[in-house]
C-alpha cells in the first residue's frame, strides 16, 4: 500500500483548530448561547488522528519502519512546556486564591494532569455519588488531552506490531520478492480500522447505558481519532472537483455547526451523537484546498483564523483557570462584559505562551540533536511537577490539623446553641460558641454525609436495600424511606429512635424519590427507580409491623408528566401515602431542605475563603427555597399524611445562611451536614412526636 501524495501545508486544519477551541471556549463562558460547544474536543481527536497518523505511515512507508524514540520526542517538544508551565501556574494560583476545600483536589488531579491521566480521574468522579458534585477545578480541561497522549502512546505501537509481523512473514518466506511482500502499512490500517471499528462500537453500548464515565475514558474516544487516522491514510488530494469538494467542506462545517447549536449536556455523549461533529471534520478535511464562489478558502485564509489555529493548544490550555479562577473570585458566572475581559486575557495569555514557550522549545536546537534529549528533559520537568502536585494537599492537611483541636473541643462540650438551637436561642445566628471554629470544617465537609455504610443503594441499583437500627426487638417501627434526601435525615431519626426504643428500618436509593411516577432521569436510562420502589412498597405494607414511615426528598427532581391534573410528580406521592395510610402505616413527609448559593462554586467553598465572615455565603430565601417541593401539594391530595416543615431550621425571615452556631449546613450542592442534622435531634423529637399524637 502506497500513500497518497501530500500537501505540506494544510490551512484548513488551522481553520477547523481554531473553530474548535473557539467552540469549547465559547461554551465555557456563555453555555446558553453555544450549548453544544464542548465538540470542539471531539473535531480536535479528528484532527490529531489525522495529522499524527499520517506522519507515522509515512514514516514506515520511507524507512520501514518507526523510530519510538524519535516520535515521543516531537510529542514531548511539542506538548509538555506549555502544558506543565499551565499546570504550575494553577497550582501556585490555587494555593493564592482558590477555597482550601478544592486544594487536594487539583493536587490530585494536577499529578493526573501531569501523567496525563485526567480522564481516569474525572470518569471515576463522575460515577461517585458525591464526588460528581464537586466544584470544577481549574485543570479538569486536561482529560481531552489525556485521551490524546495515550492514543499517541499505544497508536504507533499498534504501526510497530505490523511492521514485526510483516518483517517475521518475510524472513519466513525467504525466497518472496521484497516487493510481493505485504506491505507493513496496510497491515497497520488494518490493526487501526479493527480498533477504530471495536471502540466506537464499545461507545455507542456504554453511552447508552448511562454510565457518566463514558464521556470521559480512553475507549469511547479512540474511535474519533481512530477515523481521523483512517482518513490519513486514505486521502488522495486533487484539484479536480472543485465545486463538489466545495460543498463538501461547506456540508462538513454545517455538521458541526448544527452539532454546537443542537446538542447539549444532556444528549448522551460521545455515542451516535458525536458522528455529528466527527464525520463534519472529517468532509472538511477531505474536502482540502477548494477554490470558486462556495469555496471555504476566503475564511480560512483569513489571517485571524490561521494565527487562532497557531495558537490554539495555548488557548485551549489558559482559558478554563482563567474563567474558573474568575468564578472563585467574583462569586458568581460571568456576564456578557467579563466574558469578552476573560475571552481577550485568554488570547494574551495564549500568545505569550505560543512565543515564549511553545515555539522557543520546539525549536531548540539542543533537543533535537538527540533524541533522549527531549525524552530525558521532559521525564525530569514531569517528575518535578508531578512532586509540586502534593503541595495543595500537603497545606490542607497542615490547616485542618490545626483547626481539628478546636473543633473536638466544641463538639466535646456543645453549647445549647450549637448549629440548629441558634436559630431560635440566640441572637447572633452564625457563631455562638465564645470560639469562631466552623464544624465540619469546609475542608471535611464533603465526607460529613450519611454514613449508613451500605444502607443506601446506587442509583442504578435494582433493588433498595434494607437496614435496622435500634431496638430490634421493640414493638414500635419506624421507617425512613426515600432518596438521598431522606437519607441526611438519619442522622436526626436514628438517634431519636435509640432513645425511645424504636426500631428504625431505613430503605434509602440514592437519586430516588419514593414515589410510583417515573422520574425524567429514568425515563431517558440513567437510574432505576419505579421497580425498586414498588419493591419497598410491597415490604412496608405487607408485614404488617411497620408503624410509620417518615420520608423526604430532593425537591430538583423531575418527574414525567403523566397528565394527572397535577404537577409531575404530586399524585405519586400522595399515591403511595394513601396506599400506607390504607395499610395502617402513618406517614410523616418532610419537606424538602432549602438549597444553598450555588452561583460561583459551592457554599463549603464560599465558606472556607469568607471563614471569619460566613455571613457572605447565605442564600436568600427566595432562591433558597425553590417552589418546586411537592410535598404539600401532594398532602392535599393525601388527607391522612402529616407534613413536617423545618424551614425555619435552615433560614430566617430573609436568608438562609450556610453557617448556624457555628455548623456549617451544606456538605455539596444540596446535602446538609450530617453534624447540622444532629443538631435538630431535639427539633424533629419534638414535632414527630407531636404528630404522633402519643402513639409512640
Amino acid at each position: 500500500m502506497q500513500l497518497k501524495a501530500r500537501r505540506k501545508f494544510l490551512p484548513e486544519i488551522q481553520a477547523l483548530r481554531a473553530l474548535a477551541v473557539l467552540m469549547v471556549v465559547a461554551y465555557h463562558l456563555e453555555p446558553r448561547w453555544l450549548p453544544g460547544g464542548f465538540v470542539g474536543v471531539d473535531v480536535f481527536f479528528v484532527i490529531s488522528g489525522f495529522l499524527i497518523t499520517g506522519h507515522m505511515l509515512r514514516e514506515v512507508e520511507s524507512t520501514g519502519t518507526l523510530s519510538l524514540r524519535s516520535f515521543w520526542a516531537a510529542r514531548v517538544r511539542r506538548i509538555l512546556p506549555a502544558a506543565l508551565l499551565t499546570i504550575v501556574v494553577v497550582l501556585a494560583a490555587t494555593l493564592l486564591l482558590a477555597p482550601m476545600t478544592q486544594w487536594a483536589q487539583v493536587g490530585t488531579q494536577a499529578l493526573a494532569s501531569t501523567f496525563y491521566l485526567q480522564n481516569w480521574v474525572l470518569a471515576a468522579d463522575s460515577v461517585d455519588y458525591l464526588a460528581a458534585t464537586d466544584s470544577a477545578t481549574a485543570l479538569q480541561h486536561f482529560w481531552s488531552l489525556a485521551v490524546e497522549e495515550q492514543f499517541y502512546l499505544f497508536w504507533p505501537l499498534l504501526v510497530l506490531l505490523a511492521v514485526a509481523v510483516i518483517r517475521k512473514r518475510r524472513s519466513t518466506f525467504a525466497s518472496a520478492s521484497r516487493h510481493s511482500a505485504p506491505s507493513p502499512v496496510r497491515l497497520a490500517v488494518v490493526l487501526f480500522a479493527l480498533v477504530t471499528a471495536a471502540s466506537l462500537a464499545f461507545a455507542l453500548w456504554f453511552t447508552y447505558t448511562g454510565n457518566p464515565a463514558a464521556y470521559f475514558i480512553t475507549p469511547t474516544r479512540i474511535w474519533e481519532l481512530g477515523l481521523g487516522g483512517l482518513l490519513a491514510a486514505g486521502l488522495s488530494y486533487t484539484e479536480r472537483w472543485q465545486r463538489l469538494r466545495s460543498l463538501l467542506a461547506l456540508a462538513g462545517l454545517a455538521a458541526i455547526a448544527a452539532a454546537a447549536f443542537l446538542l447539549d449536556g444532556a444528549d448522551p455523549f460521545p455515542g451516535a451523537a458525536a458522528l455529528l461533529p466527527v464525520l463534519g471534520t472529517m468532509a472538511v478535511i477531505a474536502a482540502g484546498r477548494t477554490s470558486g464562489r462556495l469555496s471555504l478558502h476566503r475564511l480560512v485564509d483569513l489571517k485571524p483564523v490561521q494565527w487562532t489555529g497557531n495558537i490554539s493548544y495555548s488557548l485551549y490550555l489558559w482559558h478554563w483557570p482563567l474563567i474558573v479562577f474568575y468564578k472563585t473570585l467574583a462569586g458568581k458566572e460571568p456576564g456578557p462584559a467579563p466574558s469578552l475581559l476573560l475571552l481577550a486575557a485568554s488570547f494574551a495569555l495564549a500568545a505569550l505562551s505560543f512565543y515564549w514557550v511553545e515555539t522557543p522549545v520546539r525549536k531548540f536546537g539542543w533537543l533535537h540533536a538527540r533524541a533522549w534529549r527531549p525524552l530525558a528533559a521532559g521525564a525530569a520537568a514531569t517528575a518535578l511537577v508531578g512532586t509540586l502536585a502534593f503541595v495543595p494537599g500537603n497545606q490542607q492537611e497542615r490547616i485542618l490539623a490545626e483547626r481539628a483541636e478546636q473543633g473536638e473541643a466544641l463538639l466535646a462540650s456543645p453549647p445549647e446553641d450549637l448549629g440548629g438551637g441558634a436559630m431560635t436561642r440566640a441572637a447572633d445566628r452564625t457563631f455562638t460558641a465564645d470560639s469562631h471554629v466552623i464544624v465540619p470544617d469546609p475542608g471535611l465537609a464533603a465526607k460529613d454525609v450519611f454514613n449508613g455504610k451500605d444502607c443506601a443503594s446506587v442509583a442504578e441499583s435494582p433493588e433498595t436495600r434494607e437496614c435496622t437500627f435500634g431496638d430490634k426487638d421493640s414493638d414500635f417501627t419506624v421507617a425512613l424511606v426515600g432518596d438521598s434526601h431522606a437519607a441526611q435525615w438519619f442522622a436526626a431519626l436514628e438517634p431519636i429512635a435509640k432513645e425511645r426504643g424504636w426500631r428504625l428500618l431505613t430503605y434509602l436509593h440514592n437519586s430516588c424519590p419514593f414515589n410510583p411516577e417515573m422520574r425524567l432521569a429514568e425515563r431517558d436510562g440513567n437510574l432505576e427507580c419505579t421497580e425498586p420502589n414498588k419493591k419497598t412498597m410491597e415490604r412496608l405494607t405487607g408485614e404488617g409491623d411497620v408503624d410509620a414511615v417518615v420520608t423526604s426528598y430532593y425537591a430538583g427532581a423531575n418527574f414525567v408528566d403523566t397528565k394527572t391534573g397535577h404537577r409531575p410528580g404530586a399524585a405519586g406521592f400522595a399515591e403511595y401515602w394513601n396506599r400506607l395510610a390504607e395499610a395502617g402505616v402513618d406517614v410523616y413527609p418532610i419537606v424538602d431542605t432549602p438549597l444553598p448559593r450555588r452561583e460561583g462554586g459551592l457554599a463549603r467553598d464560599c465558606v472556607a475563603l469568607n471563614y471569619e465572615e460566613p455571613e457572605e455565603c447565605g442564600q436568600s430565601r427566595r432562591d433558597g427555597l425553590t417552589g418546586k417541593d411537592l410535598t404539600r401539594e401532594a398532602a392535599g391530595l393525601a388527607p391522612k399524611a402529616r407534613v413536617l416543615d423545618f424551614t425555619d431550621a435552615f433560614c430566617g425571615d430573609t436568608t438562609c445562611p450556610a453557617v448556624i452556631g457555628n455548623v456549617l449546613i451544606y456538605a455539596d450542592q444540596n446535602h446538609v451536614t450530617r453534624t447540622y442534622m444532629r443538631t435538630l435531634v431535639p427539633t424533629l423529637e419534638e414535632r414527630l412526636l407531636e404528630s404522633m399524637g402519643g402513639r409512640a
